[in-house]
């Protein structure tokens, strides 16, 4: 079936020929054509070694397999260009944007499966480009996230420092008393062991864990993170930046974002279509985090009014509402993990404090102070260890009295001078060939950051970094909920150029296992569903893509 759309990219590719013989264009693009083919069946899999090479209008084109890969990203960049020109249309009528974004995206994604030279639709991306930069002007902001470089100050990225404790705090024989920790020691033992005899930099399980493989498909990491299509996109934001966002506790389609804007939206994807559940009002102020509950009945959240709320998921009510004492803005917040009664919430005067929502009361003794403004909080599997991050570029751990709800500090990793860590995300790779717990740091230092944690007091080594740009926003990654359970392990991160990345932890080069293009603004945070069958990204101009799988 003939694309009319590609027919009149044909015509203009081969007009670009005009001082040549047509005949010899046609020549050359063939031997072209044919030269990429053999060129990709040398070093294809089995399968595709006896793949034909397609024929059409007379042009000899690339095999099926490795045609519609190259199509499909060559439509994702031109829908990236289409997007970040989005806002200077129609500045008025800002549903009117999303809706030509969601039918540029089909439009491209059935053209992407149309038999036609790959290099036509590069042709039709630089004319794109150009068309555009002269209806529009350049874009500002692209060119900015180009110039925006890495800071050349040194970056202290390993050196630990203890806290002095007080001495009602220690024991009899002037010890640190054990907070409720004894299987984590017992972890760290095993985890050293296993640790000291992989290869090194071997991270995640390897070829021999069949089983674990065998549970996650046996699917390479580029075959399983092959995310490309646009499931939905949600706008009830629009222009208003969405910081957060977050799929439900072992949840497949039920999904909530907060926003700048004063509220919250609780999206459901299924049954189609997907549509925005109820939205959360309140707040006078904008909503900085929010975090489900393990049941996911409800949600706490944190806003720059100075109050954390409690609110009822299925209804959109406030249950209870907590005001900071000291009315300084509240800034994040996370679920104790092994009771969600309890929670912990940092503030813009350096404070973290554990509140009790079912009282609305702060733990005695669940307090302690930063060095800067508490941006991120994240828990240990167990909820024996908490990490939190400023805005002075330091993670301080601190160990967690399960019964009493009391915090102790214990350690503190400068990971660069005045930089903000603007997301913390711990993840226990609990399997047979990889039982490092680890830590994901997003830092505005133009990079990814990969911890292992080398004991129980939180004691953080750093294993890998992966380029991003990330110079001011605040940022979010993920690691992906399977990676325990397959050869190798992706992390997901937002980025300032408004790309989402993949990155193979496992892997010393070439990183990248998958880009998403489609935002016209800084990726802030990101989030997957609990079967890796969706993957929602939020950005800074207020929208939120839902990105659907590709079934191979």
């Amino acid at each position: 079936m003939t694309c009319p759309s590609l027919l009149y990219i044909y015509l203009l590719y081969i007009s670009s020929y005009k001082s040549l013989d047509s005949r010899a264009a046609v020549t050359s693009l063939r031997r072209s054509a044919v030269g990429r083919a053999g060129r990709s069946r040398d070093h294809a899999s089995p399968s595709r070694q006896h793949e034909p090479v397609r024929v059409s209008h007379g042009l000899c084109l690339l095999p099926l397999s490795v045609f519609v890969d190259l199509m499909a990203a060559v439509w994702q960049q031109v829908l990236a260009v289409d997007a970040r020109y989005n806002a200077y249309r129609t500045p008025t009528f800002p549903q009117f944007r999303t809706q030509y974004i969601r039918r540029r995206s089909q439009l491209l994604r059935e053209n992407a499966k149309c038999g036609f030279e790959p290099g036509l639709r590069r042709q039709y991306l630089r004319l794109r480009s150009q068309l555009l930069a002269l209806r529009y002007g350049p874009l500002s902001e692209q060119s900015s996230f180009r110039a925006s470089s890495v800071r050349s100050s040194r970056t202290t990225l390993d050196r630990m420092e203890d806290f002095e404790e007080d001495p009602r705090a220690q024991g009899a024989r002037g010890h640190r008393r054990s907070v409720s920790r004894g299987s984590y020691q017992l972890q760290a033992q095993m985890n050293r062991a296993v640790y000291d005899e992989r290869p090194p930099g071997s991270l995640v399980p390897t070829s021999v864990a069949e089983a674990s493989r065998a549970m996650a498909g046996d699917t390479t990491l580029s075959e399983n993170y092959a995310f490309a299509g646009m499931h939905h996109i949600f706008d009830q934001h629009v222009d208003s930046a969405v910081p957060r966002l977050q799929f439900a506790n072992d949840d497949k389609h039920l999904l909530a974002g907060c926003s700048l804007d004063g509220t919250l939206s609780i999206m459901t994807l299924s049954p189609p279509p997907p549509a925005v559940k109820v939205t959360l009002k309140g707040h006078a102020g904008p909503v900085t985090d929010f975090a489900w509950s393990l049941s996911n009945d409800i949600i706490v959240s944190t806003s720059k009014d100075g109050t954390l709320r409690i609110w009822n998921t299925e209804d959109g009510r406030c249950i209870r509402e907590v005001a900071d004492p000291e009315g300084s803005e509240l800034l994040c917040c996370t679920f104790q993990p092994m009771n969600n009664n309890l929670t912990v919430v940092g503030n813009s005067k350096h404070h973290l404090q554990v509140v009790n929502i079912s009282t609305g009361k702060k733990v005695k003794g669940g307090s302690s102070k930063l060095t800067g403004r508490v941006l991120s909080l994240s828990f240990d599997a167990p909820g024996r260890i908490l990490w939190a991050g400023d805005d002075r570029g330091s993670i301080f751990s601190f160990l967690f009295d399960m019964a009493t709800g009391k915090l102790t500090k214990a350690k503190r990793l400068v990971v660069h001078e005045g930089s903000s860590i603007s997301s913390i995300t711990a993840r226990s790779w609990i399997s047979r060939e990889a039982r490092d717990p680890s830590l994901l740091v997003n830092a505005c230092v133009n990079k990814l950051l990969l911890y292992r944690v080398v004991d129980n007091e939180g004691t953080l080594q750093l294993k890998r970094s992966f380029p991003i740009q990330h110079g001011s926003q605040p940022l979010h990654s993920i690691f992906c909920p399977l990676m325990s359970f397959r050869q190798g392990a992706c992390v997901v991160t937002g980025s300032e150029d408004a790309c989402v990345y993949f990155f193979d932890v496992e892997r010393n080069t070439k990183a990248i296992v998958n880009k998403l293009q489609g935002h016209s603004g800084p990726v802030l945070d990101v989030s997957f569903n609990c079967d890796e069958s969706l993957l929602a990204s939020s950005d800074a101009a207020g929208m939120v893509i839902i990105w659907r799988r590709e079934q191979k």
